[in-house]
């Protein structure tokens, strides 16, 4: 078992930029507390052997997870507690629980946290001195913020209670095996990516990781910055809206590259999107062509001039990632997926269940001119069947995946009121 240590966080209260954003039928988050270190700065660790099985070159420790929604859920121990499910998400730089099960499990607050959020402010209790213990991999003097988190659930059809955040990911190397479903845990001592040739730079900017990227609008324009590693967001490649204001991207991308994108529910309220295909997107030397990306329309927490966007699980998961924060690097090996073409949702719906019935499969929101609204489809409606099976055995996620397929035609039993309709969704790719 690795067993790591993390000096708790002092201070209270602690304020915290939070971005939330929940996309459709998936959630996808992207966590940004700002503790007291630089940009650029080493994550630091302290330099204690583990406690078992972690001999040199053969320490290596595996823990499946779930890729559901785009989104890697994994089983976590607080403390004693029974197993909860967590994302396990790098654009996080705190460990995050829902209040509600925290105050279940008896966890003890210490100190309060205000998260500046899409939309206004959230405020959290924190909880020092954690441990937290994914199958055999645990660290100890883990903080976590305490938040309402069923929306988590709301939006992602599955039972998840919380977020493990870059206070546990920094301390060790983490290999993401997405085609295998696996993360491997490597002590920092016995593996590096120190001299590997083929390794990127990885900037830590307040905790959370960047790499340089270059995007193309049309083939000839190039755009190079630094993007945020966000295995929390189940997009392909956001963009932040000062960035997208700055480049002029609307008016760069033709419009018929251009749709509304899917919404976002915050924490501190709601935000909008356009979708848009651009030509590529280049990370290290691996191009990736004709990716859809999605450009914010409101306004992000105060200090997002420092950012610019971030990449998501859909872009990720073609690749086995490998993220070194003692070396400041990250390794990306091309898997099966690396030439599937991009998509998005071609139904229009937004889709949410509820936090204590997922059998309720109800819908959110229905986006203009695409076939959901041809169809006759409204905000409030509850989809009872698809194809003739519960709509509910299907879940969120595996009702994403189908609404992807351009030209497919599903029957659906539509609950409107007190009224039973039937209508057929014939699915069509707008951009």
């Amino acid at each position: 078992m690795f067993v790591k240590e993390k000096p708790a966080f002092a201070g209270k209260p602690m304020v915290f930029r939070l971005i939330f954003v929940f996309l459709l039928f998936l959630f996808s988050s992207a966590w940004l507390p700002i503790p007291a270190q630089q940009t650029g700065q080493t994550f630091p660790l302290r330099q204690e052997s583990p406690k078992s099985g972690a001999s040199r070159n053969r320490g290596a420790l595996s823990v499946p997870f779930d890729l559901s929604g785009n989104n890697i859920l994994v089983r976590a121990r607080i403390n004693r507690s029974p197993p909860v499910w967590c994302v396990f998400d790098s654009g996080a730089s705190i460990n995050v629980l829902n209040d509600r099960i925290a105050r279940k499990l008896g966890l003890i607050s210490k100190g309060s946290s205000v998260l500046d959020a899409n939309g206004g402010t959230v405020t959290g209790s924190l909880v020092e001195n954690a441990t937290i213990n994914l199958s055999n991999v645990k660290t100890v003097n883990q903080t976590i913020a305490t938040v309402p988190l069923d929306a988590l659930a709301e939006y992602s059809g599955r039972d998840v209670q919380g977020i493990i955040g870059n206070n546990f990911i920094q301390n060790f190397v983490v290999e993401i095996d997405y085609a295998n479903r696996i993360l491997v845990f490597h002590d920092h001592r016995d593996y590096s990516l120190a001299n590997e040739p083929a390794a990127i730079e990885l900037e830590n900017r307040n905790g959370n990781p960047f790499i340089k990227a270059q995007i193309s609008l049309d083939g000839k324009q190039i755009i190079t910055d630094f993007f945020e590693i966000d295995t929390g967001s189940n997009g392909i490649f956001s963009i932040y809206s000062p960035f997208a204001e700055k480049h002029q991207l609307r008016q760069t991308i033709a419009q018929s590259n251009i749709a509304e994108g899917v919404g976002g529910a915050g924490v501190g309220g709601e935000t909008q999107y356009l979708d848009a295909r651009i030509e590529s997107v280049k990370l290290g030397n691996y191009l990736l062509k004709r990716p859809i990306i999605s450009i914010s329309q409101g306004a992000e927490a105060s200090d997002s001039k420092f950012d610019t966007g971030i990449i998501g699980t859909d872009l990720l998961r073609r690749f086995t990632v490998i993220l070194d924060y003692q070396s400041n690097r990250i390794l990306l090996k091309p898997n099966a997926a690396f030439n599937e073409p991009f998509e998005a949702d071609l139904s229009g719906l937004e889709l949410v269940t509820e936090a204590n019935n997922f059998s309720l499969i109800k819908i959110k929101h229905v986006r203009a001119k695409f076939p959901a609204a041809a169809a006759g489809l409204r905000e409030g409606d509850t989809i009872v069947t698809v194809e003739n099976r519960p709509a509910a055995r299907y879940g969120l996620s595996k009702l994403a995946q189908m609404f992807r397929q351009d030209g497919k035609e599903y029957r659906l039993t539509i609950k409107r009121d007190n009224r039973v309709i039937n209508a057929r969704l014939k699915l069509k790719r707008i951009i």
